[in-house]
C-alpha cells in the first residue's frame, strides 16, 4: 500500500483465515488502520480483544452483521447487543429479498448492509474472507424446491405461496448477481484500490467423486451447487476486474482443509431441526446457525414397511455424558467455518490424496504478498486472463473489411445502419441515433464546435428539423422500442413497445413524475436542450483528446482509448470513446 489512509477492510475477520490476514496485515505495517467484521457481535469482539492486545499500536475497529442482508452495521466495541438474526423463512423479509433481487436494484443497494459498511469504512483494500458460495449454495434451492412440489400436489396448497418465494429467493446465481452488482458499485464509489477475495473450490481440491459433504447424503447436488457458484464467482470477479473505474480485482482460492483453530475436548455443534411456529413441519431455522447436539438414548422400534423420517425429540428419553452434561461432548480438531471433527474424521479427510490440509497462516501469507503486489502466481483472476483468448490481428483487417461493405450497402441501400438495440441496455442505441443526427446534420466535430456558438435550443431544433424530414430513421428508433423525446420534453414519438422502462406483467405503467421522465430519458432519443449541452461538451472533449499527447507526434504512445484521431463524427467510434472514457452507459452497475 502507500502512504496515506491505509485502511484494510477484513470481510469475516473473526474467522480462521480472516484473522490471520488482520494479524500478518498489521505485524507487516500494511494498514495503518485495521477494520474487521463477522456475523456476530461476540466472535468480532473476541477477535478485536485478540488484536489489540497483540498490536497495541495498530487501531482495531469491528462491525457485525450479515453482509448478504439489508441492514445496519453493529459497531463492535466492549459490551453490545448481538446483531437481531434475520429470519429468511420471514414474510416481510422474503418479499423485500424478492424485490431486490428481481426488480428493485437501487433500493437494494441503498439497503444492503455490506454497501452501507464500505461506505461508512472507506477502505482502500478490501480482503473477503466470507465463504460467499456456501452462504449462498447451502439455502438449499434443492430442499426449497421439493416443497414447492409437494405444495403443488397439495390441493389446498396453503403453505405453497411461502415455499415458492422461500425457493426463488434461493436460488443462487440471482444473489451472486446482485451481491457483485452491490460489491463493485461500493468499492468503486470508495474508491478502494484493491479488492482480494479467499475463494473456495467447494470440495477442497477433491474431484465428483468427493466423499465429503457438509452433513447430507452423498452424491450431494448441493455441494456441487457450491462448486458451481464458486467457480461462478471467480467469472464474476474476472469481469470485475475489467471495470473501468473500479478496484483492482484479485482471488486467492485453496483447494485443501484449511485449518485449525484448536483441538480440545469440547462441546459439538451441528444444525438442528425444529417444528415449524403454528404447523406439523419440521426444518432448519435461524439461519442455519449451529447449536449443541442433545444426548438421547437409543429407542428400539420394530421395521414396518415405512420408516417414519420426521425429526421428533418427544418420546426420546435425554442421556447423560460422563461429565453430567446433557450435550455431546467430545476430543474435537476446530477447523473454523470447516467445522468441527473427531480424530477419525480428520485423519481421513487430511490422508494423502483426500483434501490434504493448509494453514489460515500460509494462506494469509499469500494474501498479504499479494496486497503488496509481490506476484505470488496463485492469483486465479490473472491466470484466468492469461489464459482468455483476446483479439486479433487478422480480426482487426477484417473490421476494416466490414466496416466498408456496410457503408457501401447503406448508399446502396439509401437505409442508415444505425442500432437494433440488441448490444445490451437501451441506452448504447440512445446514443447511437443521437450521434447519427449530429453526424447527418453537422457532419465534424470542427461544424459542431462552430454551431456551438449559436446555443443549445438552435442546435436542438435543427436537429428535430432533420428528424422530421427524414421518416425512416425516426422509423428505425421507435420501431425497436427506443422512443424519441422531442425538444419541448413533453412530446414522444414512440412505437408499439417501449424498451425501457419495458412492460412486466406486474408493470403496465409507468409514472411520469420529472424525476421519473430524467431517468427514462436515459435510454430515449433526447432532443432537449439540455441533452444537447452535454453533446456539445463531449464534442469538445473530443476534439480535445487529439491534442492531450501531441508532442509525443504520431508514435504509438499518443494513440489509446482517451484518443479520438478524427474530426469526422463515426457513430461507432464516438460511442466507444464515450463508454470508454465518460462511462455515460455504466452510471456503476
Amino acid at each position: 500500500m502507500e502512504s496515506g489512509d491505509r485502511t484494510a477492510l477484513v470481510l469475516g475477520g473473526s474467522g480462521l483465515v480472516g484473522f490471520q490476514v488482520a494479524r500478518k496485515l498489521a505485524a507487516g505495517g500494511e494498514a495503518d488502520r485495521v477494520v474487521i467484521t463477522a456475523l456476530g457481535h461476540g466472535e468480532t469482539l473476541a477477535a478485536l480483544n485478540t488484536l489489540r492486545q497483540e498490536f497495541p499500536e495498530v487501531p482495531f475497529d469491528g462491525y457485525a452483521g450479515n453482509l448478504f442482508l439489508p441492514g445496519e452495521p453493529l459497531p463492535v466495541d466492549g459490551a453490545g447487543a448481538e446483531p437481531r438474526v434475520m429470519d429468511r423463512g420471514g414474510p416481510e423479509l422474503r418479499r423485500r429479498l424478492f424485490e431486490d433481487l428481481y426488480r428493485d436494484f437501487e433500493s437494494a443497494y441503498r439497503d444492503s448492509l455490506l454497501a452501507k459498511l464500505i461506505r461508512l469504512v472507506g477502505p482502500e483494500v478490501v480482503v473477503d474472507c466470507v465463504n460467499t458460495a456456501t452462504g449462498i449454495s447451502y439455502q438449499d434451492v434443492f430442499s426449497a424446491s421439493q416443497a414447492v412440489r409437494a405444495g403443488l400436489d397439495d390441493e389446498e396448497g396453503t403453505a405453497l405461496r411461502a415455499d415458492m418465494e422461500k425457493l426463488l429467493i434461493s436460488l443462487s446465481i440471482p444473489q451472486l448477481i446482485l451481491h457483485t452488482r452491490i460489491l463493485v458499485r461500493a468499492l468503486t464509489e470508495a474508491k478502494s484500490r484493491l479488492y482480494l477475495k479467499v475463494g473456495t473450490t467447494g470440495t477442497g481440491g477433491m474431484g465428483l467423486n468427493i466423499p465429503y459433504t457438509h452433513g447430507e447424503e452423498r452424491p450431494s447436488p448441493q455441494l456441487l451447487n457450491k462448486t458451481a457458484v464458486a467457480f461462478a464467482h471467480t467469472g464474476m470477479l474476472f469481469l470485475m476486474g475489467r471495470t473501468p473505474g473500479g478496484p483492482i480485482i484479485k482471488e486467492v482460492k485453496p483447494a485443501a482443509l484449511i485449518g485449525y483453530r484448536g483441538v480440545e475436548y469440547r462441546e459439538a455443534f451441528g444444525r438442528q431441526y425444529h417444528r415449524h411456529e403454528g404447523g406439523e413441519r419440521v426444518e432448519y431455522r435461524l439461519g442455519n446457525r449451529p447449536e449443541p447436539y442433545m444426548l438421547y438414548t437409543p429407542r428400539r422400534v420394530t421395521l414396518g414397511e415405512s420408516l417414519d423420517l420426521t425429526p421428533n425429540p418427544e418420546g426420546y428419553v435425554p442421556a447423560t455424558a460422563p461429565d453430567g452434561s446433557a450435550t455431546l461432548k467430545v476430543p474435537l480438531v476446530d477447523t473454523g467455518e470447516n467445522g468441527l471433527f473427531t480424530l477419525g474424521e480428520f485423519e481421513a479427510i487430511t490422508s494423502l490424496d483426500q483434501m490434504e490440509y493448509i494453514t489460515p497462516e500460509e494462506i494469509a501469507q499469500i494474501i498479504v504478498l499479494e496486497v503488496r503486489g509481490a506476484g505470488t502466481g496463485k492469483d486465479m483472476i490473472s491466470a484466468v486472463d492469461s489464459a482468455v483468448l483476446g483479439s486479433t490481428y487478422k480480426a482487426g483487417l477484417l473490421r476494416s473489411s466490414a466496416l466498408k461493405v456496410l457503408a457501401e450497402l447503406e448508399r446502396e441501400h439509401e437505409v442508415p445502419s444505425i442500432a437494433l438495440g440488441r448490444l445490451g441496455p437501451p441506452d448504447l442505441a440512445k446514443h447511437l441515433f443521437e450521434a447519427y443526427l449530429f453526424q447527418k446534420v453537422y457532419g465534424t466535430l470542427e461544424a459542431v464546435r462552430a454551431a456551438a456558438a449559436t446555443g443549445p435550443e438552435a442546435i436542438s431544433a435543427r436537429l428535430f428539423e432533420y428528424l422530421s424530414g427524414a421518416p425512416l430513421v425516426a422509423s428505425q428508433a421507435v420501431s425497436i422500442g427506443i422512443p424519441i423525446l422531442c425538444p419541448d420534453g413533453k412530446t414522444l414519438l414512440r412505437g408499439p413497445a417501449i424498451k425501457a422502462p419495458a412492460y412486466r406483467p406486474y408493470r403496465t405503467e409507468a409514472p411520469l413524475t420529472p424525476e421519473h421522465l430524467e431517468e427514462y430519458a436515459r435510454t430515449w432519443v433526447d432532443l432537449r436542450p439540455s441533452r444537447v449541452r452535454w453533446w456539445l461538451d463531449t464534442f469538445e472533449a473530443l476534439g480535445k483528446s487529439r491534442f492531450v499527447e501531441e508532442h509525443l507526434g504520431w508514435s504509438t504512445a499518443r494513440v489509446n482509448r482517451k484518443t479520438y484521431l478524427s474530426d469526422d463524427i463515426r457513430i461507432g467510434n464516438v460511442i466507444a470513446w464515450i463508454f470508454g472514457n465518460q462511462g455515460e452507459s455504466f452510471r456503476v452497475l
